[in-house]
């Protein structure tokens, strides 16, 4: 398929661009990691991010939140891509979903999920007041996603692989100014 890219000027790094030069232009400080963990291989792509951001954490112990950036998969058939969007100012913006692992069990050791979820809770509701519709219901995964490394760790999914570049580059924008 054409929906991967190893070009960071047309993939998900491209939209995380986005999104630290806003929180940027509002002083807020970001450490944007625009490392490929998930290339060559998904295999292992988790535990390799795990190191680079155990590294961040010890380099700046003031970290307060830890967002991953993707793009969701949605594929119901063959056939059928599923493209979440909403038009915001007359212009069409990827949906964003909050991925966030839970471990009501402690099975899957995230001791801070409950801080996670809280977390997921208080950008959607950013999100949602600056720009009705521009959120997905947030997605309580079992998945650990590095979410036991920090209790201020959420995964932004930013549309699907249906979406255009431009569509998700704009929700960053958006997300960016909420957040700020």
């Amino acid at each position: 398929n054409t929906w991967r890219s190893t070009d960071n000027n047309r993939n998900m790094v491209a939209v995380g661009n986005v999104l630290e030069q806003k929180l940027t232009e509002a002083g807020i400080g970001v450490v944007h990691d625009t490392a490929q963990y998930d290339y060559p291989s998904y295999n292992g792509s988790y535990d390799r991010a795990a190191e680079s951001v155990k590294q961040y954490l010890a380099e700046y112990p003031d970290i307060q939140l830890i967002l991953d950036v993707h793009r969701d998969g949605i594929q119901r058939d063959e056939n059928t891509i599923v493209k979440p969007y909403t038009t915001i100012n007359g212009k069409k913006a990827a949906q964003i979903m909050i991925l966030c692992g839970s471990d009501p069990d402690g099975s899957m050791g995230i001791p801070g999920w409950t801080d996670n979820l809280r977390t997921a809770a208080a950008v959607t509701n950013a999100l949602e007041e600056a720009f009705p519709t521009l959120t997905r219901p947030i997605f309580l995964s079992g998945g650990r996603y590095n979410m036991n490394l920090c209790g201020g760790t959420i995964l932004l999914e930013f549309g699907s692989q249906a979406n255009t570049l431009e569509e998700a580059m704009y929700s960053a924008e958006l997300a960016g100014e909420a957040l700020a």
